[in-house]
């Protein structure tokens, strides 16, 4: 063999695994198209972030007369907007060179010639293990007029020179909601259009109700139950006929991001000629991240349905794990799975919603504390939010929680390995927290939740009928 272990795709998974498995002393190949960083790096995460950035600074400058400075109005120049998210991708480009010393690196069009042979442009390669980490690409709806139209995804949004007057987002998931809301504080007048009855639909409903207002308050217009019905081009305009309810609607604009979704990149890998199962949705795996040919794993995008940079890093663990040390494999476990929608406030997600855990357990019980009585939102002025807290069984243990606020993405950390614990709010409002910060919001969520359950009804009736009796 030429090499332990062959990783194709050099995205967050593969570079991810790559490290590790050089690290437990595995020859390693790892293969991409023509660069490394994935779509992470060029066209998700990264690049989008630094917009989001980039409109924050934009927002505040419009908005710091009301705070005593006197500023600018915040012209936007979107060359160089786009010369700092290209400056960022290179910095975190060069970081990631850590994640391939002493691993094999190479470019080109691969495919399996077998389970333990690839051709890799001209050359065969063979390795005893295979991890495919090929990633994801947007998925293009099935809307007449389309193809014949000029329209951006999350690969092309970024390389703007010009801010479009107007924007049309098909789409209300994750990369929807981000980059409508960023362009929109940079001066585009967006509108999302939305199949589904609410944003974000893996969400709470009353935490995309909390986002959808706070995106109407920076000018979008929302339609969900929204069915786009074709879409053609007059006069520099992109005209949408959408259906929402009885009711058909023409709507214009001058530019339209379709983030309707993404699909696994699985062709020219020729996986049906070794007979590797693989629907639409994506590769078919077992809880060990293994194929149906055991020597082949699959992580990352490529499964079609966690499309998380972090999931990815978790999966590359276990996939490596299990092909290098195929004795007491490991299981994946999404118990407990944080994410976060990095919208302006955060919409952030870990572990069962309402609806989940009632189905699960016979005792459960939910608090919301709202995000207004954290005094370090006060400070910043950031009151919109609340934090949702999915409780279980008597001891009160946190199956779930969903959170909508300033900076609420950092506070899924503590909840995470509580969670992974099998923690209670006792053990989060009894340990000390920094004040004034965001992560105190959380221990006051907790304690208020305690101040409204059983034990403290318990614990009050105890302590009056001790005074009583000292009198």
């Amino acid at each position: 063999m030429n090499y332990d272990l062959t990783i194709i795709g050099g995205g967050s998974a593969g570079l991810t695994a790559a490290q590790i498995a050089h690290s437990l002393g595995a020859r390693v190949l790892l293969i991409d198209k023509e660069r490394l960083g994935g779509d992470c790096l060029h066209y998700g995460c990264v690049p989008s972030k630094s917009l989001i950035h980039v409109a924050d600074l934009v927002t505040q400058a419009r908005q710091a007369a009301r705070f005593g400075i006197q500023g600018g109005q915040g012209q936007i120049d979107m060359e160089k907007v786009g010369q700092y998210i290209q400056e960022v991708i290179g910095r975190v480009a060069a970081n990631e060179q850590t994640y391939i010393e002493g691993v094999d690196v190479a470019f080109g069009k691969v495919t399996f010639q077998s389970p333990t042979m690839l051709r890799l442009n001209d050359m065969d390669i063979t390795s005893r293990y295979t991890l495919i980490a090929t990633g994801s690409r947007p998925a293009i709806p099935d809307l007449p007029g389309l193809e014949e139209l000029d329209f951006l995804t999350n690969e092309t949004v970024f390389d703007l020179t010009r801010l479009p007057s107007s924007l049309i987002v098909l789409g209300g998931g994750p990369v929807g909601v981000e980059m409508a809301q960023a362009l929109a504080r940079l001066g585009a007048r967006v509108t999302i259009i939305q199949r589904a009855p609410q944003l974000l639909p893996r969400e709470e409903p009353e935490v995309a109700e909390a986002l959808a207002n706070v995106l109407r308050a920076d000018g979008i217009t929302i339609y969900t139950r929204a069915q786009p019905l074709h879409i053609s081009q007059h006069d520099g305009q992109k005209r949408l006929g959408i259906q929402q309810d009885e009711q058909t609607l023409l709507l214009e604009a001058e530019a339209v991001l379709v983030a309707t979704g993404r699909q696994p990149n699985v062709a020219g890998l020729e996986l049906a000629s070794i007979g590797l199962h693989n629907t639409e949705r994506g590769i078919v795996v077992n809880d060990y991240l293994q194929t149906n040919l055991p020597h082949i794993f699959a992580l990352g995008d490529v499964l079609g349905d966690l499309f998380f940079t972090h999931i990815a890093a978790y999966q590359a663990g276990v996939a490596v794990r299990n092909a290098l040390l195929p004795i007491k494999k490991q299981k994946v476990d999404y118990r407990v799975l944080p994410w976060c929608t990095f919208t302006r406030p955060q919409v952030a997600h870990i572990g069962l919603t309402q609806a989940q855990a009632q189905s699960q357990y016979k005792h459960v019980r939910v608090v919301t504390f709202p995000w207004r009585e954290i005094d370090r939102a006060q400070t910043e002025h950031e009151q919109a939010g609340f934090i949702k807290l999915i409780l279980k069984g008597r001891k009160e243990e946190i199956v779930g929680a969903h959170l909508i606020g300033s900076q609420a993405g950092e506070l899924l950390g503590e909840l995470a390995l509580a969670m992974k614990h099998h923690l209670t709010i006792n053990h989060i409002y009894n340990t000390i927290h920094p004040y004034p910060t965001y992560s105190t919001g959380l221990q006051q969520a907790t304690f208020y939740a305690y101040l409204l359950g059983s034990t403290a009804t318990t614990n009050r009736k105890l302590i009056q009928t001790i005074l009583r009796m000292k009198k």
